[in-house]
């Protein structure tokens, strides 16, 4: 598949050296998920951070690397648990990042901003199911101290959505402001739509997500004399300290009830390949069964669909589901319900009509996606305290 470069971005030079003994004004964007060659939503999202950032301050960037192209980004980028990265957290001027063990301000007069974008705590409910071990328990609850200690010593605070930010606040005991960064897309000239009969899954098959309806309602379609294809873009999470083994049997098992008509890519789709491997398919399908997760959610490949031009299938609740209904940009389908998602598939790849109207939505709200659009907010929190640094 072609690749999809990213846009030029001027280089600092500043951002290259950050001066610790002088305390010279910079950024640390912090994550625990993998960045680089592949790359998942949080690690998406803390590039996008850095890459926004560094046109106001010198910024490092620092996470799990995957074959990084250090020099090709206008920020510096090291791994973490390294010297390097010990060094850079310990002399920034503002820390960035989800809450995370250890992530916690290292001197006075650090700014530490909390992105709780992804609701993980709600997530490890759905993960770990009704009876959860002993060792998962104190996971969570290791997580929801976390939380908690983000929501009373952060600096600022970010969510993803008008929701989230009600949820958070609902347990917030102080007054730490906060701004909104939803997720963004890459940009992308316009799409021509697909002549195959293929709908993409493009992320993983977590235990919150629904996956089983999508590969029944394809299989439902080519029965009825639809023939069409559900391709998941990868099975394996990019990053494996997160992948617990046991969802790989289930996976299979997944691939064998769908045959002949659903197949995956056995690796995560590289990150600057991901919409090239979207615009090969005609619609988008992202499905959750009825939870918590699902209602503070954003689905972070709901911006890919958007990048790519590819209308979508999505439950109802949560943002993604409330943007595609009230944007028109697909079909949002009752939670676990074949027979609608089968419709909403068949509608989409039948009547062109409808399918060209929700391309030109999707087209005419993705410049209000864009990275540098969206992370405004962030950046001018952070050029406010470069001020007055």
């Amino acid at each position: 598949m072609m690749s999809t470069a990213p846009p030029p971005y001027p280089l600092i030079p500043a951002s290259r050296s950050v001066i610790v003994r002088d305390r010279m004004f910079n950024v640390v964007v912090h994550t625990a998920d993998v960045v680089g060659e592949r790359m998942a939503g949080p690690g998406i999202r803390a590039w996008h951070f850095a890459r926004e950032l560094a046109k106001v301050a010198p910024v490092t960037l620092v996470g799990r690397l995957d074959n990084v192209a250090a020099d090709s980004e206008p920020f510096r980028v090291t791994a973490r648990g390294t010297p390097e990265a010990r060094e850079a957290v310990r002399g920034a001027s503002v820390l960035i990042g989800q809450p995370k063990r250890g992530f916690i301000k290292r001197r006075r007069g650090q700014k530490i901003v909390y992105d709780l974008f992804d609701p993980v705590v709600l997530e490890l409910r759905e993960l770990y199911g009704n009876r959860p071990s002993l060792r998962q328990r104190i996971h969570l609850a290791a997580e929801w101290s976390r939380v908690s200690f983000a929501l009373r010593f952060a600096d600022l605070l970010i969510a993803a959505a008008p929701r989230q930010r009600y949820f958070y606040q609902s347990l917030q005991a102080g007054d730490t402001p906060w701004i909104e960064v939803p997720f963004g897309v890459d940009p992308i000239g316009s799409c021509q739509p697909s002549p195959d009969n293929i709908v993409v899954w493009g992320g993983g098959a977590w235990e919150w997500l629904d996956p089983a309806t999508a590969v029944e309602a394809v299989v439902a379609l080519n029965r009825q004399g639809l023939r069409c294809r559900l391709l998941f873009l990868g099975r394996t999470r990019p990053n494996a300290h997160v992948v617990e083994r046991r969802r790989e049997s289930r996976f299979e098992q997944l691939l064998a009830s769908g045959a002949p008509y659903v197949s995956a890519n056995s690796d995560w789709i590289p990150f600057r390949e991901r919409l090239s491997w979207l615009q090969a398919g005609k619609v988008a399908i992202m499905l959750h069964r009825p939870t918590a997760e699902a209602e503070y959610s954003i689905r972070t490949r709901l911006f890919d669909a958007i990048a790519a031009g590819l209308p979508v299938v999505a439950t109802e609740k949560g943002y993604a589901a409330e943007l595609v209904g009230r944007e028109g940009l697909g079909i949002v389908v009752p939670p676990s319900d074949v027979g609608a998602v089968a419709a909403a598939i068949r509608r989409l790849l039948t009547d062109d009509d409808f399918h060209a109207a929700c391309v030109r939505n999707l087209e005419r709200i993705r410049p209000a996606f864009a990275w540098d659009v969206v992370t405004r907010p962030l950046v001018e929190a952070v050029r406010e305290w470069q001020i007055r640094h």
